[in-house]
């Protein structure tokens, strides 16, 4: 009995698996222009404020440990 569940389940789960990666690639897919738009103009925004950012703040990091890219 226990051979048939699992050639029962070798059958159905890459069947169920299937199935959900299509719903989801189907429930993912892009959304109305009005959301790509919109999602544009906030990584533009997202864009500037970094770079307005980066002009006031200088993120450099000076290495002066001996041997660089190593944890001690």
């Amino acid at each position: 009995m226990a051979g048939g569940l699992w050639s029962v389940l070798t059958v159905l789960g890459p069947i169920l698996l299937i199935g959900v990666i299509g719903w989801a690639m189907l429930r993912n897919r892009g959304g109305t222009k009005r959301e790509v738009d919109q999602a544009e103009r906030g990584a533009v925004d997202l864009r500037h404020d970094l770079d307005d950012d980066a002009q006031v703040t200088d993120h450099t990091i000076t290495n002066t440990d001996d041997h660089p890219g190593t944890r001690r």
